[in-house]
């Protein structure tokens, strides 16, 4: 005989395993991986579009800024005055006019162009000078923060500037105003207001990923935090394709009036994964493979032993041993069905053998058991006949109609056909019931009630009895006088029509709702099996069989605070 190997078929599988397992995971690793650099991508590319927007939006607060400023101007005719004469007078008559317009306006407190501008300096912290320009005697007055002003003589590369837009500065950008005489609406000068440029820094500072650049019309660069290109070419780019083109790069454009913006994000920077996370799939990948390695081998080394287990048992079957049997029932898998038909082969190969030598012995024993078992039921029914005959012509007549009672009931079982009428059947309860009355003697009283042309419906035998028996094992009160049990037939008018009821009521001890509750259940789901028992399971059990599964028995309180049991059939012509 050759020898099994238990290792071949266990190495072969664990390699095949390890491969599914190693392309799985690495799968799994490279598709996580991707997912990571897309999910980083779509975060880079919002952050890059927010940073642009945030620009933007910072861009028109100043602009709005600018704006509100130069209409708050206009609104008041004292401070627009002041700022015409200063920007069109000579010191001295501007002097003049201011004090006669003090005067003028001592009750009420005099609001000069210094006032106004600290006003506005005061109430926008962004706002970081203010200059003005009276093209008139071509002088220029810078106010600061801290309440100072500055004035000089206008030069060329200020006015080039002026015509060419260009208000960049040194850590700011401006917006031109400029004021005119309502009088005569001619311009009279302008008004440059200025911002701070370091805000960008703190909004790039923010959105540290991507780069931003601002600058105006004139090409002029406000702010830029790439030290990698050149900016000239940045800015003389002429649309958004140029641009990534350039930049190798996404590009995310903004404008307000004169001002524009660029942030852009490298696409070689955009997608890209931090280190610890690179480190961190490796090692949960490395980890799910080391884990995985181990259920392969406690999955492979189970299905080896149960391998040997069936190899064990062909070998001791082969040796003449057919008591052998090998676990199945327990995955539901091929080996389990080949375990059980190996136990089904090893079963009937051994009914076999016994048949063969043991059929003579069996079969003897079988006539044996068979001829002590048989007993004449017509010889019980006629010795309790003569019985009751020799009881009677001994005087004793109450024991005459017990045994009587006794005989019918005994009778009714042996010799009647399986269906017989309702007049019988409750014929036969009567019988069953006398033996209780003898036994209970003004304690029990019963009665029934079926109308006439009710007693010719057919009926399956001995429903009654297993009812009437389960009140006086389980019911009946022995200390009390008031015992009754109530028969009565009547037909269904609830459901169909067609069937007929059968309701034994008593007084005695009852049910509560709960245990009732359960009963019925139990009646309801009841299986069709044949049980040796005559309860009222059996009854229930009898009437679904021949009658359907809408028939049979259910519980319910009695009025009296008893029991009430209902029994359901159809007529014989509406068995189902």
């Amino acid at each position: 005989m050759e020898t099994k190997s238990q290792k071949q078929l266990y190495h072969k599988l664990f390699f095949i395993y390890t491969a599914i397992l190693v392309c799985a995971i690495s799968a799994l690793v490279i598709y996580f991986f991707n997912s990571t650099r897309n999910r980083f991508l779509e975060q880079s590319l919002s952050y890059t579009e927010m940073m642009s927007e945030t620009a933007v939006s910072y861009l028109e607060d100043t602009s709005d800024i600018a704006e509100y400023i130069h209409n708050d101007l206009y609104n008041s005719n004292m401070e627009l005055n002041d700022v015409l004469h200063y920007m069109t007078d000579e010191p001295d008559l501007y002097q003049q006019y201011r004090l006669d317009t003090y005067i003028e306006n001592k009750l009420n407190e005099y609001e000069g162009i210094e006032k106004f501008f600290l006003d506005a300096f005061q109430a926008y912290g962004s706002l970081n000078h203010i200059t003005l320009f009276g093209y008139e005697r071509d002088e220029i007055t810078e106010y600061t923060r801290d309440g100072k002003s500055y004035r000089r003589a206008g030069n060329e590369e200020f006015k080039r500037h002026l015509e060419e837009g260009d208000l960049a500065g040194e850590d700011s950008f401006a917006y031109l105003k400029e004021i005119r005489d309502p009088a005569t609406m001619q311009v009279k000068g302008c008004m440059i207001l200025g911002f701070r440029s370091k805000k960008f820094e703190s909004i790039w500072e923010y959105y540290s990923r991507a780069e931003l650049i601002v600058y105006n019309d004139a090409k002029t660069v406000i702010y830029s935090s790439s030290k990698e290109h050149e900016i000239t070419d940045i800015v003389k780019a002429e649309d958004k394709g140029e641009l990534e083109t350039l930049l190798d790069a996404y590009v995310e454009q903004g404008q307000n009036r004169e001002y524009h913006i660029i942030s852009y994000l490298e696409k070689d920077r955009a997608a890209a994964v931090p280190v610890s996370i690179v480190v961190m799939f490796l090692l949960v990948g490395l980890a799910v493979m080391a884990l995985g390695e181990v259920f392969v081998r406690y999955y492979l080394q189970k299905l080896a032993g149960r391998l040997n287990r069936i190899l064990d048992g062909m070998t001791k079957v082969m040796d003449g041993d057919l008591d052998v049997r090998i676990p199945a029932n327990k995955n539901g898998d091929e080996l389990d069905v080949i375990a059980r038909y190996f136990n089904e082969m090893c079963v009937n190969l051994d009914e076999h053998i016994k048949k063969r030598y043991l059929a003579e012995i069996e079969q003897k024993d079988a006539e044996m058991s068979a001829l002590q078992s048989q007993i004449n039921p017509h010889f019980l029914y006629n010795t309790l006949e003569a019985i009751r005959m020799k009881a009677i012509c001994n005087g004793d007549r109450e024991v005459g109609k017990m045994l009587y009672s006794l005989a019918v009931t005994f009778r009714a079982q042996i010799k009647e056909a399986d269906v017989i009428t309702l007049a019988q059947e409750l014929h036969y309860c009567k019988k069953y019931m006398e033996l209780f009355e003898f036994r209970y003697q003004n304690q029990f009283r019963a009665s029934v009630e079926c109308p006439e042309e009710y007693l010719q419906v057919p009926v399956i035998k001995f429903v009654l009895q297993p009812v009437i028996e389960n009140y006086f094992i389980h019911g009946i009160r022995m200390k009390e006088q008031d015992n009754y049990v109530r028969i009565v037939v009547e037909k269904e008018t609830e459901r169909s029509g067609k069937g007929f009821q059968i309701i034994v009521e008593d007084n005695g001890k009852g049910m509560d709702e709960e245990a009732i509750a359960a009963k019925n259940r139990e009646l309801a789901k009841d299986s069709m099996e044949k049980h040796s028992s005559i309860g009222i399971a059996n009854v229930n059990r009898r009437l679904r069989a021949v009658y359907g599964r809408e028939c049979g028995i259910c519980l319910e309180p009695g009025s009296e605070g008893g029991l009430r049991v209902i029994l359901r059939f159809r007529p014989e012509g509406e068995i189902l």
